[in-house]
């Protein structure tokens, strides 16, 4: 950036005219205004939404306004790092990491866990849902399958992880089951050990179907494990002070076009402020020509502002408000953790959440998605992200969220109604990674 260029009024500075490949910085004395011109102009203090963030060659974090950005004349030592997002957090800068990650592997969980805490009697029976070739689609896992196994005594041992694991193979052969579970020594719900051991983990090494958790024992405390300690999030964000369910809208451009052809068709009156809960939008033509609709016609006026009053997931929050656990903290504590695999290797339990932390980064939450997908900040995103030759975010594709819903669910941004939604672990929605600096 050159020197500041000192102006006596702003005629004299408008005369001069606006560089096309440098960055300026003028003072106007009269009135000892700043301006800000040309092309890269950076900052380190004050960014707005949208600008982008690079660590130049010391590692500080500089800022370029969005406005005057040109990357071709961005020094070659600088690192992009993504677009600021607006806001803060402890004085870090929080940024969209500027990728993603879509390959089929990007499941919220992988491995299927449980924890064999006592054995109480030699003859165990695991009673778990192993996959039967023999039938098709969900009933493969319909029902516990009952593995039956003698045991020389009941302590946590090798040899009694050798005896289990024999009658798992057999029973796995006989079903045709080629991801079929295996057991180790554990002292606790992560790391595998040969001595020491206060438990036996159970483990599939591939979570396919959302009936596998339904497992129990008999002469034994089985106990669903594969969530170690990750909260559970099932709080809803509010729209107008009520619960949207999995109906909180967080795009409209695309939340119009779907919810217009597949909203629901009314059968009673329908009051302003008294749609949320789990309630589909109407659709386009009920809100224009139903009877039923009449009250939420003349207030809303338009068929974007009612999805937006009765629907939408405000955007003017902050992190915490509804105590969604943090994205951050939650990728830092469970983004490392990996599993051992039959075949000897590890692989990441979460996924979509190892992908981002190996970014530098955190898997977008809640908070952040609903920064990120309204229309006019998706713009803006995406105009910075283009600029810098980097991949756009579509807002009909669906992504995962950090925080993790139910058993077996998580939340994610569902791209085809543009909601707040979530879905079964074994899916792989798009990761999205978001950091701060």
């Amino acid at each position: 950036m050159k020197q500041i260029e000192q102006y006596n009024d702003a005629a004299s500075y408008n005369a001069a005219g606006k560089p096309t490949a440098e960055s300026r910085v003028a003072n106007i004395k009269a009135g000892n205004i700043s301006e800000f011109d040309g092309v890269n102009v950076p900052t380190t203090e004050t960014p707005t939404f949208g600008d982008a963030v690079y660590l130049d060659e010391n590692g500080n974090k500089v800022a370029i306004r969005k406005d005057v950005y040109n990357r071709s004349l961005v020094p070659a030592s600088w690192t992009y790092k993504g677009v600021f997002l607006g806001y803060y957090k402890d004085g870090r800068w929080r940024v969209f990491l500027g990728n993603y990650a879509s390959l089929p592997s990007y499941k919220y969980a992988d491995v299927l866990q449980y924890a064999l805490t006592a054995i109480t009697d030699t003859s165990l029976t695991l009673k778990l849902r192993i996959r039967d070739t023999s039938k098709s689609g969900d009933a493969q896992y319909g029902t516990n399958i009952d593995v039956p196994v003698t045991l020389t005594s009941t302590a946590f041992n090798a040899t009694t992880v050798s005896e289990i694991n024999v009658a798992l193979a057999e029973k796995a052969a006989q079903l045709g089951d080629t991801n079929a579970w295996w057991c180790y020594l554990a002292n606790d719900d992560d790391e595998k050990v040969d001595t020491g051991a206060t438990r036996i983990i159970v483990q599939c090494d591939v979570w396919s179907n959302y009936q596998q958790y339904n497992c129990g024992c008999t002469g034994g405390t089985l106990t669903f494990s594969t969530w170690g300690d990750m909260p559970l999030a099932t709080s809803y964000l509010k729209v107008n002070g009520k619960t949207t369910g999995t109906r909180g809208i967080m795009n409209f451009a695309g939340a119009v076009t779907y919810w217009g052809t597949n909203g629901r068709t009314l059968a009673a009156d329908v009051a302003v402020h008294s749609e949320a809960g789990s309630t589909d939008p109407m659709k386009l033509t009920e809100f224009q020509t139903s009877p039923y609709a009449s009250e939420i016609r003349a207030y809303y006026k338009t068929y974007e502002a009612y999805l937006r009053g009765e629907f939408g997931i405000l955007a003017q929050m902050k992190v915490g408000v509804f105590g969604l656990p943090d994205g951050e903290v939650l990728t830092a504590k469970y983004g490392p953790r990996l599993a051992p695999t039959k075949a000897g290797s590890t692989k990441a339990k979460f996924p979509t959440m190892n992908w981002a932390y190996n970014q530098g980064g955190h898997l977008w939450d809640v908070m952040e998605g609903v920064t990120m997908l309204e229309d006019a900040n998706l713009a803006i995103i995406n105009g910075t992200q283009s600029k810098a030759g980097k991949v756009t975010l579509a807002n009909s594709s669906t992504r995962w969220f950090a925080q993790r819903y139910g058993v077996g669910t998580a939340w994610l941004f569902y791209g085809t109604s543009r909601t707040l939604n979530y879905s079964y672990v074994y899916n792989a929605p798009q990761a999205v990674a978001v950091t701060l600096l």
